[in-house]
Order: structure tokens, then C-alpha cells, then sequence
């Protein structure tokens, strides 16, 4: 290297302290001995010495493709081995693993670089970044870590020799936003958060000196100790998520704009569930925005949009209405089988009624009925 460069690469070098982010403000400066800040290329190895190097090299951590078929994905690792070929990159096959979902075939063979990647195995988890991945999805695997956080941070806080305003403090500010965050972009059912709830109340009951029988529901009354639920801060995180991704401009909001209209074609109603939230019989599980609709049902709230294609709502009388309940009750199956919901997905342009043999001709493209719009 010419002599300049290496004096004005020393003189960046020479002289410099490090600094610290904390909650509470930056640390005072420190004289760096030895050490390397990611991304550079180059480190002081002593106060009187410099040494240079130029890595021919680059990481890829944190990588991830996504693919809708075997195809697909080889042909994406395909274009990604290029790449690599042309920088002279070399990827690490014990630290690359393909995770199939809803995959029909047993161990699909893919390759990078020309080698072949390992397949996840059923029930095995993998994690990336903050979130964990397995062949069932997102959301098994990371309610099943979160239910283990909640497990050890229980047992461990159990040994410790604090009082139950220290323990509340614990789970309020620290735990519970930690769980949250792990499991935003999964729907926690009903029954998991009121376990986790009896796991903390149970510590919590210890500490204060409460008999173990004594009613959860006080601890979390405001004028007691008013310790929020799992299913509360659920329900508040994913309202202001759902209103988020409503609003959201580009790709995110148009992708939640599909979704939801899959939702609706998925549910087969006419008005949208997340405008006007009932009980659906679609799996929580699986669906976060169906997940959503349980929490939005629960909480007496509703969401109302622009998008003509998610959010349009037939007016007009219900059929249950129109019809009573006995004779509702009966015409139940065939109702629900056509996917009629209200009397004016029986009128025509004109207003008139259709008898029962015009419309079912009219159907006959989906005996469901009319994708709703």
C-alpha cells in the first residue's frame, strides 16, 4: 500500500475511544487495545502498532430465501450460488438448513453451491434471528419456546429471595414485553395465555403470602395488584398491529390486503370478519388474522377500511331476521352451504326476489356461491 494510505489509514485508528449505549446514556470513552468493530478491516493491536488486512471474504448470516415450491427455492439458490461463485464466497453447510412446510414430499434435495443442504426434521425448530422456525410454521414453535421462557423464568425467580412488588416489576416491565414480542406474529389461544397466567399468579401468590386458592382474578383487578393478563396484552398488541398493517402504504399494506380477503374467501361470509367480528370456525392456529378476529370478538371491537376489495359490507336484513329462528335453524345448512347471509344476495339489478331454483341455477359455478367481494 502507498505510504499515504497507510498514514491516513493510522490516523483514523490512533486516537479513537469506543462508547457504550446503556438505557441510561453513553459510557465515558475507553482507549481500544485490540479488538475489531464489525465491518472493518483493520484494528489497533497496540498503542504504538498498526496492523491492515483486507479480508477476501464476506459473511452471510442471517440469510434467508423463501420459496413456494422445490423448484422454485433450488432456482433461487441457483441465482444465490452465482453470486457467490463470482465474489468468491463460500457458504457454510453445517450452518444451512432447508425447513419444508406443508411439504408433500418427504426430504426434498436441495443444493447451494453445489452441496447439498440438510432438511429440517419434523418437530425440529430452528431459530433465526428472534423468531423460531419448524416444519409446522412460525407459530408452534415459538408458543413452545415462549411456554419454556415462562417455565425457567418462573422457577428461577421462585429461588430468589425478593418481594412481590420486586416480582411484579419483574414480570410487568421486563417479562411480559419480552413473551409479547417473541409472539407477535402468532395468535396465542385462550387456554395458553390463562396457563401462563396461573404461572405467574402461582409466584406471585408465594411471595405475598397468599394461600395458593386464592381467586387469580383479584390479582389482576386494579385496585389489588393489577397485574395484567397474557390474553390483555395480547389483545392490545395485536389491535395496534392490525390497525398498523391496515394503514401501512406499500408492500406491507397490500400484502395485508390480500390476506384478509383470503380470510374472508377462507371463512366464505359477506361481511368481512375483521369489520364485523363473529365466531369463525377457521383454525387460530394457523391463521393469525383469524386469531385477530377471535381477539377483536373478544374485545367488542371492529375494523372498518377503504379497500373495497376486503372491507365492503352488504346491506340489506339478515336472513335469520327475515326468516325467525325456527325456520332459520332448519334452512341453516343450505344457507350456510350457499353462502347466503342476507335477502339481498337474493334480489337481481331490479330489486325482485329470487325463488330458490333461479338462484341455485345461478350458483352453479361454485355450490358455495359467489366468491365474496
Amino acid at each position: 500500500m502507498c505510504d499515504k494510505f497507510i498514514r491516513f489509514f493510522g490516523g483514523i485508528h490512533r486516537g479513537r475511544t469506543n462508547r457504550v449505549m446503556t438505557d441510561f446514556g453513553l459510557t465515558d470513552g475507553y482507549r481500544v487495545h485490540d479488538g475489531l468493530d464489525q465491518g472493518e478491516s483493520g484494528h489497533v493491536e497496540s498503542q504504538a502498532g498498526l496492523s491492515s488486512y483486507f479480508a477476501t471474504g464476506a459473511f452471510v448470516d442471517d440469510t434467508i430465501w423463501v420459496g413456494s415450491s422445490q423448484s422454485a427455492t433450488q432456482h433461487i439458490l441457483n441465482v444465490a450460488s452465482e453470486f457467490f461463485w463470482i465474489n468468491d464466497i463460500s457458504i457454510n453447510n453445517n450452518k444451512t438448513v432447508a425447513i419444508p412446510i406443508n411439504c408433500k414430499v418427504g426430504n426434498p434435495a436441495l443444493f447451494i453451491s453445489g452441496s447439498p443442504i440438510s432438511v429440517a426434521k419434523k418437530g425440529e425448530s430452528h431459530q433465526y434471528l428472534d423468531i423460531f422456525l419448524s416444519t409446522e410454521g412460525l407459530s408452534k414453535p415459538s408458543l413452545a419456546k415462549a411456554h419454556l421462557d415462562i417455565r425457567f423464568f418462573t422457577n428461577l425467580v421462585l429461588k430468589k429471595a425478593i418481594s412481590d412488588k420486586q416480582f411484579l416489576y419483574l414480570v410487568s416491565a421486563v417479562f411480559q414485553p419480552i413473551i409479547s414480542y417473541k409472539t407477535q406474529f402468532s395468535f396465542v389461544p385462550i387456554g395458553i395465555c390463562n396457563k401462563w397466567d396461573a404461572m405467574i399468579c402461582k409466584d406471585l401468590k408465594l411471595k405475598s403470602g397468599l394461600l395458593l386458592n386464592f381467586p387469580s382474578d383479584s390479582i389482576h383487578h386494579p385496585s389489588f395488584y393489577g397485574l395484567r393478563s397474557f390474553l390483555q396484552i395480547q389483545s392490545e398488541g395485536k389491535v395496534a398491529s392490525l390497525i398498523n398493517f391496515a394503514n401501512f402504504g406499500r408492500i406491507v399494506g397490500r400484502l395485508f390486503s390480500h390476506r384478509s380477503h383470503d380470510l374472508q374467501v377462507l371463512c366464505w361470509c359477506f361481511i368481512h370478519p375483521l369489520s364485523s367480528p363473529v365466531r369463525i370456525h377457521v383454525s387460530t392456529s394457523n391463521n393469525f388474522l383469524a386469531g385477530l378476529v377471535c381477539v377483536l370478538y373478544n374485545c367488542k371491537l371492529s375494523l372498518g377500511g377503504s379497500s373495497p376489495n376486503s372491507f365492503r359490507a352488504n346491506s340489506g336484513m339478515p336472513m335469520s331476521t327475515v326468516l325467525g329462528k325456527s325456520v332459520f335453524s332448519r334452512c341453516l345448512p343450505s344457507l350456510r352451504w350457499y353462502g347466503v347471509a342476507f335477502v339481498d344476495q337474493l334480489r337481481d339489478y331490479y330489486g325482485t326476489v329470487f325463488d330458490w331454483f333461479t338462484f341455485k341455477q345461478w350458483k352453479k359455478l361454485d355450490p358455495r356461491g359467489p366468491i365474496p367481494e
